[in-house]
C-alpha cells in the first residue's frame, strides 16, 4: 500500500510541476477579445452594460452587485457571482461609445481591465469586449491558458447581454 501512495504522490508532484513549467513559457500578459452584433441601439446597449445594479437579472453567472464608495471619483462595485466576489472601478466612461472596468481588488492572483466598445452595426450595435489580462502565477496562467482559455469569460457576457436585450 505505502507504494502505491508514493506513485500517487509522485504522479501528482510530476503534474504541478508540468503545470508551472508550462507556465513558465506563456506570456504572463494577454489580450483576448470577441464581439457580437447586439440588436439594439448603441445607447441601448451601452446603458445595459453600464447598470450593472440590474446585470443579476440577466447575467447568468453573477448572484449579486454591491455599489461601494467612489475611488479617485470613478464609480467601484462588487460583483458576486460564481467566480466569487471581484471588484471593479470604472476608469473610463464615454457614453454609447466605450466604457473601461478594471479589476480593483489588490493582492488577486489575477488582474486587469474590460474594455467595451459600442459602435452602430447592420441590426443593433456592434460590442466589442477586449479582456487586457496580467496572470502571475505560472501555474494559473497554464490552466487560464489552455484549459479554461481567456475567451470564456467575454463570451458567456456577450452572449448573455445578447439573450437580454434580443427579448427586450
Amino acid at each position: 500500500m505505502p507504494r502505491r501512495v508514493l506513485r500517487v504522490v509522485l504522479w501528482l508532484l510530476g503534474v504541478c510541476v508540468l503545470v508551472t513549467t508550462g507556465g513558465l513559457f506563456m506570456p504572463r500578459q494577454h489580450i483576448a477579445m470577441e464581439s457580437v452584433v447586439v440588436p439594439a441601439a448603441p445607447a441601448v446597449v451601452y446603458a445595459a452594460v453600464r447598470d450593472v445594479e440590474s446585470a443579476p437579472a440577466w447575467r447568468s453567472d453573477l448572484d449579486r452587485v454591491e455599489l461601494l464608495p467612489e475611488q479617485n471619483e470613478h464609480r467601484v462595485y462588487r460583483e458576486i457571482g460564481d467566480d466569487g466576489a471581484n471588484t471593479f472601478e470604472v476608469t473610463e466612461d464615454i457614453p454609447n461609445e466605450r466604457l473601461v472596468t478594471q479589476i480593483a481588488d489588490p493582492g488577486r492572483s489575477f488582474s486587469g481591465r474590460w474594455v467595451f466598445q459600442f459602435a452602430p452595426a447592420e441590426g443593433g450595435t456592434r460590442v466589442t469586449l477586449t479582456e487586457v489580462g496580467d496572470v502571475p502565477n505560472p501555474a494559473l496562467r497554464f490552466l487560464a491558458g489552455t484549459i479554461f482559455g481567456f475567451e470564456g469569460s467575454i463570451r458567456r457576457y456577450l452572449g448573455d447581454l445578447q439573450a437580454h436585450l434580443g427579448k427586450a
